[in-house]
């Protein structure tokens, strides 16, 4: 009596287990004693739920599963497996709730979590864009993202240029992981299209599911993920962001950031009379003003330049000088023969300096200033920072 109490038990608890699929399911159905060779060993991709029978959104995504099973049939594996009764199949892959659904497909040792909407339509849109990106992978084929539509200013990032936009530059980046299919990234994004229009600093995204070396490199598991890099230093100093995402958040949130690696932040601007106020201005990149000795038009370019300085906050600092003051220092920075004022940028960093060509305005200013740190700007090299001569101080 005993025994086949067990049994009926055992049949009881294999019946919950399944009822969420039942025999007509295209939901292939896992265990601790399959899950190796119809999906470990296959060469084929696999979409799998780990689950329980009790669990509510369990239940809940099933009818959608179902859906995007039977839609698929025949062209990707979709799998589930009741973790309460084949629970070591799972235990390698880190299923700490329910429902955790991961993607196997190329690297079967690595499967991808899923975090998109638990919907039929998004779960096939997920699952067709990674067969086209299995397919082109073993055709060769690169995988580019897809240009946007739009008509914002987000910058696209890839694994090819992100180096070089973000991590060697002095500017601050606010930069997006996404995935296409992911719903809470189609939320986001007219939110980041404005921010990209309003913020000082370069909005940039990526598609983590396309540029799979960045993805793993900064240990994208969910969808968006966003990230800091501030300005100055950008090894190992970056900071995710966990704040609302709508734009007055992001915006506030970009405005409270300060530079890392000690880089001195200048507020104001100010006169630079000796090597010690040069130095504390030029530690990184600074943006220098040689002013003309009329008061009328020093107060002038004074404003011009502290304007600047607000939107530079971090980027760079700036100070003045008067002009001839000290004409040794000036002739190293090639500040020769047109009057004043003339502006020259430092980046002591690239060891070279850049001439200010333009009238001098806020919007001139900033332009040539973004362009020295994304260098497009043409430079001068010099070895070391030049000492300020003895100043005249008949001015």
């Amino acid at each position: 009596m005993k025994s086949c109490c067990s049994l009926l038990t055992l049949a009881l608890m294999i019946t919950l287990s399944f009822a969420l699929y039942d025999a007509d399911s295209k939901v292939i159905k896992l265990t601790k004693d399959n899950f190796k060779q119809l999906v470990l060993e296959s060469g084929e991709p696999w979409l799998v739920e780990f689950f329980a029978p009790w669990c509510g959104h369990c239940k809940a995504l099933a009818p959608e599963y179902n859906k995007a099973a039977k839609a698929l049939d025949g062209i990707i594996k979709i799998g589930a497996l009741d973790m309460t009764t084949d629970g070591e199949a799972g235990q390698p892959y880190g299923v700490n709730s329910y429902p955790t659904i991961k993607f196997f497909g190329v690297n079967k040792a690595d499967p991808i979590a899923y975090e998109g909407e638990r919907k039929k339509n998004a779960i096939v849109d997920y699952l067709l864009d990674r067969a086209r990106e299995i397919a082109l992978n073993r055709l060769g084929v690169e995988i580019k993202p897809q240009p946007s539509n739009d008509d914002s200013k987000v910058v696209v990032l890839t694994d090819a240029n992100f180096d070089e936009q973000v991590i060697n530059s002095q500017e601050a980046w606010f930069v997006e992981f996404y995935a296409p299919w992911c719903g809470h990234c189609k939320q986001l994004q007219p939110e980041w299209n404005k921010l990209s229009h309003q913020a000082d600093i370069p909005i940039a995204k990526v598609d983590a599911t396309a540029q799979t070396e960045l993805a793993k490199r900064f240990n994208i598991e969910s969808y968006p993920t966003i990230y800091y890099f501030p300005a100055g230093n950008k090894k190992d100093t970056h900071k995710k962001y966990e704040g609302e995402r709508n734009f007055d958040a992001l915006l506030k949130y970009i405005k409270e950031q300060k530079p890392v690696d000690g880089q001195t932040v200048v507020t104001d601007v100010i006169q630079i009379t000796s090597d010690e106020k040069l130095n504390s201005i030029c530690n990184t990149l600074c943006v220098l003003g040689f002013l003309p000795s009329d008061k009328k038009e020093q107060d002038d370019a004074i404003q011009v330049l502290k304007k600047t300085q607000l939107s530079l906050t971090g980027r760079a600092n700036i100070g003045w000088f008067v002009g001839e003051q000290f004409d040794d220092f000036e002739a190293e920075l090639s500040v020769i023969g047109e009057g004043y004022p003339q502006v020259v940028a430092v980046d002591l960093n690239a060891r070279k300096y850049f001439r200010f060509k333009k009238q001098l305005t806020v919007d001139n200013l900033n332009e040539f200033v973004r362009g020295v740190i994304k260098k497009t700007e043409t430079g001068q090299s010099f070895s070391k920072l030049p000492k300020l001569n003895a100043q005249k101080s008949d001015l």
